[in-house]
């Protein structure tokens, strides 16, 4: 086997986080990737994240992380023999990322579309190359703000308080690698190049945390979601809690009631709950508070993680980035690669957001600024003297995979149109990445059995009382009128947030006529993708070795949390517990209180979806060239630990264990979230440069502040602060985001749900669009996440349960009438999820 994106050249032009991770992305898979940087270098080798990063460039973290399997060269293209070498190797590309502002000195989009008839060009800025923001300067923390749910992050008596690192950029820049990888399976096959327009706003609006089904609840109940931290008391309490020697995250559902009693052990505590009413019960709350902090006091984080894993409770140890490096979990899957590098020594670089037979591989370290500038411009000869004598120069080694273009071009159509995929996700994550799929035109199938309740993928229950519906919060209450309706399963934004575009069937693969159904669709499939326990399609005689037998060509995605080998396979758990786990709570939160003030997030889940999406992507490739299917593992948390891959590049080299900045930034100064006027309004304002702090001094009417450094800007912060909450509790967030970008200042209102869908930009962009069914009625909905030049991605209604059921499995599968009637009186077929006496829930 061969890296299944063997043979793809890309140009890099592009800076900072979004536009390198995807090309790293590509990268790693195997895509030769020339990285064009200007005389001073990517800005990524400036800004660390850590100080000591700034002083010696070749040593940045950022850099070494999202630069690995690439060649460096330099050009200035702003002035004619730079733009003519950048020109030159896009010529000889398949692929181009950039990133620059429409209408600046380097905006070269029109003359790289114009070098070839067939180059995909992905644009990755932070608003988008049209609308009226899209000038506009922008950091990690404004995009959060303005399209992501920061307001509902954080304690209701404090500021609203961000993700840690630049999470939000790397979930950009996922995205942008998926586009860019469809397109050129476009391209390919049409002769017609694509331009991918990337914006991070509506990255963040169509997929970072729970940002869609918040944007949902919004537009199914008139309300927005509330702000959400810290722990959560109750009959079923969760959160971080106090451990003899640091924290733990506590997870509590319905389901895991008497698994979190047999690990607690507390004799009174059950008793109160075999109480019929105990989910009213006024005193049962702070006596379950209690036996959680009595339990995780008497024991260390990684014991009690253990202790209640091993009963199936949804414990998890709350690690920097630092203990991570040393987990027996990711050390016996040996997750950690080494890569020597010339300047920064050994480097211990995060591992494989995916695997796959030959798939992810570090070929070469980040290089070294201008390191391969004579490889590559003898490169450029040698095809210039190709050229001049009429040689195809297939064989140069910057020669691309499709430079004369393919063979019989065909009309423009969706990458995986004729692709057909089976879908067996729960919750999130895998159901966000089939939608993907679907969105780039696979036929997706759905299969839910309707003899199981999925809590947390259809509903905390299957049949709220509607007047409990308004109590169970922007994820769980989520219903249009907040009215459960007939099949509150098909009515839930957690739900139906990520169910357009696919079909949808049911079936009980735990019986032998469910199984064997399934395997004839299999057949007929070209993609499974799951992300059940690591244990589940084996137990059911579904594993890999049954699957392939059935057909050789099929892709099985698998989406496991920590993966299907090692000593934390089977652990249990929502995105929030891993984390927990892997590092990323540790980094994020209020600078001056503990981790017990942390809200959950479910970063985890978001990241997810474009990773397993590009996976198929990819290895559909490769089945092209082997006729061959494969299993692709892709371990949830080591696809998001390369999210904050920089973190642990830093830890492994100083032993330092980060914590949590609140909203400031360690290079950037000042930046932070500041009180505007009105009741719970805030402004987000990151100042990166020497013009935008000048700028800000003016506003705030502080001439004298203007020679301050970035040092001194650090050492003063709270004075800073204080100014600025003073200048901008007296303005509206939309005021005081006008004032702040027309000084060069990265600016943003922190949007409620409402104010995103009233967004200048987003609606500029036709971000939102009308979607629904007979059941849910019509919405306003979240769009795609990029736009291209492409043919139309594909908008279908959100999938009803069973209502696919005759057109699959006679139309699909093959059934005669007697196989599907036998079929329905096994009790496979149904629109309701049904009670053990085959009555409707």
């Amino acid at each position: 086997m061969t890296q299944p994106l063997a043979g793809i050249t890309v140009v890099e032009l592009a800076t900072g986080v979004e536009g390198p991770y995807a090309a790293k992305l590509l990268a790693d898979l195997g895509a030769e990737v020339v990285k064009i940087e200007p005389p001073g270098g990517d800005p990524a080798r400036r800004l660390g994240p850590f100080p000591e990063d700034v002083e010696d460039p070749e040593q940045s973290a950022l850099f070494l992380h999202l630069n690995t399997n690439k060649r460096s060269v330099v050009a200035d293209v702003t002035t004619d023999a730079g733009r003519a070498r950048v020109l030159a190797l896009a010529a000889r590309a398949d692929v181009v990322i950039e990133s620059s502002r429409p209408g600046a000195p380097d905006d070269l989009v029109d003359a790289l579309r114009a070098v070839r008839r067939d180059l995909v060009v992905c644009s990755v800025t932070p608003f988008g190359r049209t609308g009226p923001y899209a000038q506009l300067p922008a950091e990690e923390l404004t995009m959060y703000a303005m399209g992501g749910p920061l307001q509902s992050c954080g304690l209701a008596e404090r500021e609203p308080v961000k993700l840690g690192g630049d999470v939000g950029r790397y979930q950009c820049g996922a995205m942008a690698a998926l586009a860019t990888l469809a397109a050129l399976t476009t391209a390919e096959r049409s002769g017609e190049g694509i331009h991918i327009d990337v914006a991070n706003l509506e990255t963040q609006a169509g997929s970072i945390d729970r940002r869609m089904t918040y944007l949902l609840y919004q537009a199914y109940t008139g309300q927005d979601a509330p702000r959400e931290a810290g722990l959560r008391p109750g009959p079923l309490p969760s959160g971080v809690f106090p451990t003899d020697d640091g924290y733990a995250f506590i997870a509590n559902m319905p389901a895991w009631l008497p698994r979190m009693l047999a690990t607690v052990q507390d004799p009174e505590l059950a008793a109160r709950y075999q109480q019929p009413g105990w989910v009213t019960d006024p005193e049962l709350p702070d006596q379950a508070m209690a036996a959680m902090y009595v339990w995780a006091l008497g024991r260390g984080r990684q014991a009690a993680m253990e202790q209640a894993q091993a009963n199936g409770w949804a414990v998890t140890a709350l690690n920097a980035p630092v203990d991570v490096l040393a987990d027996p979990h990711f050390e016996r899957r040996g997750y950690f690669v080494d890569v020597e590098h010339p300047v920064a020594g050994t480097v211990r670089h995060a591992g494989p957001p995916v695997r796959m037979d030959d798939g992810w591989r570090i070929r070469r370290p980040a290089p070294l600024l201008g390191q391969h500038d004579a490889e590559v411009d003898a490169e450029l000869a040698a095809a210039g003297a190709d050229a001049a004598a009429g040689a195809d120069g297939a064989d140069g080694a910057a020669r691309s995979s499709r430079s004369a273009g393919p063979v019989a071009p065909g009309p423009a159509r969706l990458p995986l149109e004729g692709v057909r995929v089976l879908d067996l996700t729960v919750v999130w994550a895998g159901p966000y990445a089939t939608m993907l799929l679907a969105d780039l035109g696979a036929e997706v199938i759905r299969i839910d059995n309707p003899w199981i309740f999925p809590t947390a993928t259809r509903g905390l229950l299957a049949r709220p009382p509607a007047a409990l519906a308004a109590d169970l919060g922007p994820l769980f209450g989520s219903y249009p009128d907040r009215d459960p309706g007939l099949r509150p399963w098909n009515r839930l934004a957690l739900f139906t947030a990520h169910a357009r575009g696919k079909r949808n069937v049911t079936l009980d693969l735990r019986k032998p006529s469910g199984r064997e159904t399934f395997l004839r669709l299999c057949e007929r499939a070209d993609v499974v993708v799951e992300n059940n326990t690591a244990t589940l399609l084996d137990k059911l005689g579904l594993g890999w070795d049954e699957l392939r037998a059935r057909n050789p060509r099929l892709i099985a995605l698998r989406m496991p949390s920590t993966g299907l080998e090692g000593p934390y396979r089977d652990y249990l758990g929502f995105g929030i517990n891993f984390e927990t786990l892997t590092g990323l709570t540790a980094i994020r939160g209020y600078a001056d209180l503990d981790p017990s003030s942390i809200g959950s997030v479910y970063h985890m889940d978001a990241a997810s979806g474009p990773a397993g999406a590009l996976a198929v992507l990819a290895a559909l490739r490769r089945r092209e060239r082997t006729g061959l299917g494969e299993l692709v593992e892709l371990a949830q948390s080591e696809n998001m630990m390369n999210h904050i891959g920089e973190f642990f590049i830093d830890a492994a080299r100083t032993g330092r264990r980060h914590g949590p900045l609140g909203n400031r930034h360690r290079v950037h100064a000042p930046q932070g979230v500041y009180p505007a006027a009105g009741e719970d309004r805030w402004a987000a304002l990151s100042v990166t440069d020497e013009r935008a702090w000048a700028g800000l001094c003016a506003l705030l009417g502080r001439p004298d502040w203007a020679g301050w450094d970035r040092a001194t800007r650090h050492a003063n912060h709270d004075e800073i602060d204080a100014a600025l909450a003073a200048w901008t509790v007296a303005r509206t967030p939309d005021a005081a985001f006008a004032a702040l970008v027309a000084v060069g200042v990265a600016a943003g209102p922190v949007h409620r749900e409402r104010d995103c869908y009233a967004d200048a930009q987003l609606n500029a962009r036709g971000f939102f669009r009308d979607n629904g069914n007979d059941e849910l009625g019509t919405h306003r909905y979240p769009g795609h996440c990029w736009q291209w030049t492409g043919p139309a991605l594909r908008w279908g209604p959100p999938a009803l349960m069973g209502a696919d059921n005759q057109a699959v499995y006679q139309g699909i599968a093959g059934l005669d009438d007697e196989e599907y009637a036998a079929l329905a009186a096994d009790g496979h077929l149904s629109l309701d999820y049904l009670g053990p006496d085959g009555a409707p829930l």
